[in-house]
């Protein structure tokens, strides 16, 4: 029961931080895409130490109080559709072993969560704020706005991969003394 009060302590600790990381990109305009990313980070800790359910569980919750509570909403969609990246890359970089083909797995699952996402922006919700930033925009720019987020997705991908060295050889020992 000891390690089981700890997954579910450590888990909420974790949907405090990353909610708390979300709500700053209300507070701070240019920080639409990085709270979702740095909120991202939250869930590593759950998938190394307290296991997948756990990390879902953690995602799913930080994702439904974003969307009630953060004043910006695309900040909010993004983590609700890229946010759980941390937990997919494990598996993906498990069972595939390509490295061109795992790349191409992840872009694809990275285009795919933005298009949809994107979508359901501007034709279901139809958000005023992002409708009009995007009407300004030309072919070239909106081409290179997603050439600029497929190699923000390959940044992120070593980022962590480098934040999960670090946790593990160091933060570890903070959350779970053994």
């Amino acid at each position: 029961m000891k390690g089981y009060s700890r997954k579910v302590a450590v888990s909420g600790m974790m949907v405090a931080l990353g909610t708390a990381v979300m709500l700053l990109g209300g507070v701070i305009p240019v920080a639409t895409f990085c709270c979702p990313i740095l909120a991202g980070l939250t869930l590593i800790p759950l998938v190394f130490d307290c296991g997948g359910m756990y990390a879902w569980s953690a995602w799913a919750a930080i994702a439904l109080l974003s969307m009630m509570l953060c004043p910006d909403k695309e900040a909010a969609l993004l983590f609700t559709f890229l946010g759980y990246y941390p937990i997919v890359k494990w598996t993906l970089d498990g069972k595939i072993k390509n490295r061109w083909l795992r790349r191409l797995a992840k872009l694809l699952l990275w285009n795919v969560a933005i298009g949809a996402m994107y979508a359901l922006i501007f034709f279901v919700l139809r958000l005023d704020q992002v409708l009009a930033d995007y009407r300004e925009m030309t072919l070239w720019m909106a081409a290179t706005t997603l050439l600029l987020g497929n190699l923000t997705l390959m940044l992120y991908d070593v980022s962590l991969m480098r934040f999960s060295i670090l946790y593990l050889g160091r933060l570890r020992g903070l959350l779970f003394k053994r």
